[in-house]
């Protein structure tokens, strides 16, 4: 039986079809399943050459997947699957928003690159691979979530429907069945944790889609303008960093209503009242004209 490879060692052995069995792992894990015309579409592949690799990787991983009659689809062996390519979470995420990029998996940028403050183990990629194959069949799961909002860290009963990034913290938003409102809400990956995908109801109903996520369809407008605190050279210094032309002091930018709270701590956006004094100590480089407008967002 194969070991866990990591890319190099995976090339060295299979040559040209390392990286289609890289993706046929990454397909199988994080979806739940794989089939010939993935193949087809990922590497122009023929359904004999599909069907070939597929046996290929049922050789290495025999415990990995197996054939499901009724949907006529590979699918993962939850309780025995053993990966095959060596992968961090940060990765698979880039991957399954991005696209599968085997320049991911070498580690070999075509320029120089380094990340700056990357927590080690942030993410169980065990934990986030329940998510994202929840996620793609359209299935709910349970959970224990630490809020950082309140002291609520009792079992949740999600349904996942879509990744988030904000440049420093990947997570996903999901409808609630938990939450006595019934709402969709935004998740921290990090924060999941003890996730099962046994539950009563395990297909997503029609109302926990994110067709019917009002604040995620709702595409609004905020009116940016620099900050009254800073001086000249952080104004100059802030449109810079913005695109904004030399003595452009305000833009106007459209974001959905569901990533507006996160889009002002990413930006260092002031929301509060102007009146009130609020956070006046604190660093900002934007004051949120428009602040009674999004006032159910923020």
């Amino acid at each position: 039986m194969a070991t866990t490879y990591d890319y190099a060692k995976l090339s060295e052995e299979y040559g040209s079809n390392a990286e289609r069995l890289a993706f046929v792992d990454f397909k199988l894990r994080f979806t739940g399943s794989i089939q010939r015309t993935d193949l087809a579409e990922a590497f122009n592949l023929a359904e004999a050459s599909s069907s070939r690799l597929l046996s290929l990787y049922h050789k290495l991983k025999p415990n990995n997947m197996q054939y499901d009659r009724s949907r006529k689809v590979n699918v993962i062996c939850e309780d025995s699957y053993e990966p095959i390519i060596a992968m961090d979470a940060d990765t698979a995420l880039g991957m399954l928003s991005h696209g599968f990029n085997k320049n991911r998996l070498i580690g070999k940028p075509i320029l120089n690159y380094a990340r700056v403050g990357k927590v080690p183990e942030q993410l169980n990629i065990d934990q986030v691979s329940k998510i994202t194959r929840a996620m793609f069949n359209q299935q709910a799961i349970n959970c224990e979530y630490i809020s950082a909002n309140s002291c609520n860290h009792s079992c949740r009963e999600l349904v996942p429907l879509t990744l988030i990034s904000d440049g420093k913290n990947w997570l996903f938003r999901a409808y609630d069945r938990s939450s006595n409102s019934y709402s969709f809400k935004n998740f921290n990956f990090a924060r999941a944790c003890n996730i099962n995908l046994n539950v009563v109801e395990k297909d997503a109903q029609p109302y926990e889609l994110l067709a019917h996520d009002v604040k995620w369809n709702t595409m609004l407008p905020l009116l940016l303008e620099l900050h009254p605190s800073l001086n000249d050279d952080l104004k100059a210094s802030v449109r810079r960093d913005y695109g904004m032309a030399d003595n452009q002091d305000e833009i106007i930018l459209t974001e959905r209503g569901a990533l507006i709270w996160l889009l002002c701590s990413q930006w260092l956006i002031d929301k509060s009242d102007e009146e009130s004094g609020q956070n006046k100590n604190r660093y900002y480089n934007f004051l949120l004209k428009n602040r009674q407008m999004l006032f159910d967002y923020l």
